[in-house]
């Protein structure tokens, strides 16, 4: 294994934060092999595995299934089993070899991150085989820790004199920053936050996210929220849902936000520049059929939904699904 991916490991397992990462990862790993072992493997979960490995996008469901079926004999070694499988499809070894970690992570090493490219070849899969069985020297237990160890990055270290200009200027719209300033107010002491959390934020959602010790994952469904059982669409009341997602005492965040894919035929005037400034944020799309995108986020993050919509054609008792109306400081989810 080259020198660089060994620091790594060696740098990911000693940082503060890993563990965390390592425990989420952990058990969403869990629920997604749990899913694989069983027979007949769910269309739902082959979904989940084409996203996770987007390389298996050229495969049909059947040969991903049949490929699942062959990967799971155990009367082969690994790297047999890998050999002949992407020898029958046009999946590359590395996605194939990443796929048998995902059926069973705790026998098989990962073939992800920073490892991924690394591996072009079957030869090139036996040597990770021979270095991952010596994970141990690097602080790694196993094969699960390994991958969440491949895939971690350090959070960006924000410098505490800089902290309250940040936040002062951060929207309420920009994940990416919300997330960095979250995990740096997360390591301040109580009467550090207690100052920062007296400064003037642009947005009560912003001082929400940074501040609740607690959080929850949102999906939010955009077009139910800006008709709002009206005959007109107003965006305005997409503003209005983030000030009520403000009053919760657990941070409804991180969030995405689904609209249908027609959203942009049913607003006019100025709202159609706004709209437009909405779509362009990572966090937000458009879908068609909305709601099973919003069914399949929810399900694959443990997120809320939040939706005048109960979804009662989709058996979504999972599910739990909140009305604006719902979002206060007693709000348990």
């Amino acid at each position: 294994m080259i020198n660089d991916i060994q620091n790594h490991l060696k740098e990911a397992a000693s940082s503060e934060g890993f563990y965390s990462y390592y425990g989420k990862r952990k058990e969403s790993l869990g629920r997604l092999s749990s899913g694989l072992r069983k027979n007949p493997v769910s269309s739902s979960m082959i979904e989940k595995v084409v996203k996770t490995i987007p390389g298996l996008k050229s495969l049909s469901y059947e040969e991903i299934e049949f490929s699942i079926d062959i990967l799971r004999e155990r009367d082969r070694e690994p790297e047999e089993r890998v050999q002949y499988v992407s020898s029958l499809s046009e999946a590359s070894v590395a996605d194939i070899a990443q796929l048998l970690f995902l059926i069973d992570p705790r026998n098989n090493p990962p073939v992800n991150g920073r490892i991924r490219k690394k591996i072009k070849s079957i030869d090139d899969y036996r040597k990770w085989l021979s270095t991952a069985r010596s994970i141990g020297k690097y602080g790694i237990q196993d094969y699960i820790m390994l991958e969440a160890a491949l895939l971690y990055e350090k959070p960006e270290v924000v410098e505490r004199s800089g902290l309250a200009d940040r936040i002062s200027r951060v929207l309420h719209t920009n994940i990416s920053e919300l997330e960095t300033l979250r995990n740096a107010v997360s390591t301040l002491s109580k009467s550090a936050r207690g100052e920062l959390g007296n400064l003037k934020f642009t947005h009560p959602y912003v001082k929400n996210a940074l501040f609740s010790r607690r959080s929850r994952p949102v999906v939010v469904d955009g077009s139910n929220i800006v008709f709002s059982m009206s005959d007109h669409a107003d965006l305005n009341r997409i503003d209005d849902l983030f000030l009520r997602m403000s009053s919760c005492r657990i941070a409804l965040f991180p969030y995405r936000i689904i609209f249908d894919a027609n959203i942009g035929f049913t607003l006019g005037g100025f709202q159609q520049e706004n709209l437009n400034r909405l779509l362009s944020l990572p966090q937000v799309e458009t879908y068609s059929p909305a709601d099973d995108r919003i069914i399949f986020l929810a399900r694959e993050n443990d997120s809320a939904v939040i939706s005048y919509d109960r979804f009662l054609d989709h058996g979504v008792a999972d599910i739990t699904i909140i009305r604006p109306e719902e979002i206060d400081e007693s709000l348990r989810v």
